[in-house]
This record gives C-alpha cells, structure tokens and sequence, in this order.
C-alpha cells in the first residue's frame, strides 16, 4: 500500500495560500541526473524543505496544517525504503544535490510531481550516480588547501590568544 493520498489535491489551496512571488528554498537532484532514483533521492530534502516552510506558519495555522500532511505523507514513503540503501544512495549523489529557490508555484508542482511518481512506483533502489563534476573549480587546489590549513591552524590560535593576553597582563604587573 503506498502512503500517497489523496490529499495530494490540498496542494492547489495550498498553493493559492502562499504568495507566487515567494521563494522557497530546496535541496535536489534533477531528473536527468537521477534517473529512477528520482523520487527516493529527493524525498528527504524535500521532508525538510517542507519543515522549514511550515516553521514560517503560525502553530493553528491552516498552511501549517496542510504542509503537515504533506511532511507525514514524504516521511512515510521514506519509511517504505530501506534506511541504509537510502543514506547511501544519498551519500553516493551527494555532490548532485543543489540548492535552489523555486516560485511557491514551481515548488507544490514539484512535490506533486515527486508524489504522483511515488504513486506510480516508479522508483527504487539501488542507485548509480554519474561521475561528479567539479562546478566551481579551484585554481590549482587553493580554495581546499585554504580551508584545511586554516581548520589545522585554528586551534593553535585558540590556544595562542589567551596565552598572549597573560603575558601582556604580566608585562603590565612587571612595569607597575
């Protein structure tokens, strides 16, 4: 039995609910990229998508009770897949994930469109991604080689500030 509902419809009234020209930020793999992995790829972080949008709801608010359905009906449908499988699916499409804004309207066509395909059982796992592509390409590896040079060298500053400031407050005490 799948967790798909018929409250898929509550999506339209929804979708008149929030401004057009509002923004909602999500995480997501493209079709192309996932192929029939789509659905199982995208349900987590559309799961937390919808979070953080019922989060900007009152607590009796309609939006946010409507949003909840929606929330329950995604957590179902991950619960239908093996845990393990999934974060690793997800683990290995890692770096296919983008985040992106859509248009309220783009975005409750999105989620109809991950749940009419869940409903249509076209998804499984296991998944095999593409080779990732490096999108923002450092220039001979600096960007990297900053970042963990500084994640090395923060804990000797940490160390070194207050180690500094004793022997300043000495120096002082010693000229007194």
């Amino acid at each position: 039995m799948t967790p798909i509902t018929d409250d898929v419809s509550k999506l339209s009234s929804l979708k008149q609910n929030v401004p057009s020209d509002y923004e909602i930020p999500v995480s997501s793999i493209p079709k192309d990229v996932a192929g029939t992995c789509w659905v199982v790829l995208n349900i987590y972080p559309l799961e937390q998508s919808l979070r953080n949008l019922a989060g900007m709801f009152g607590a009796v608010s309609s939006n946010r009770e409507q949003i909840s359905v929606f929330i329950s009906m995604l957590k179902s449908l991950r619960f239908t897949f093996n845990h393990e499988e999934l974060e690793a699916a997800m683990q290995l499409f890692q770096c296919h994930y983008r985040e992106r804004g859509l248009m309220s309207g783009l975005y409750f066509d999105y989620i109809k469109d991950i749940l009419h395909a869940a409903s249509q059982g076209t998804s499984g796992l296991p998944c095999k991604p593409p080779p990732c592509l490096n999108q923002h390409p450092s220039p001979g590896g600096q960007e990297e080689g900053r970042g963990s040079s500084w994640s090395i060298r923060a804990p000797w500053i940490l160390v070194l500030i207050p180690f500094t400031a004793c022997a300043v407050i000495l120096l002082w005490l010693v000229r007194k």
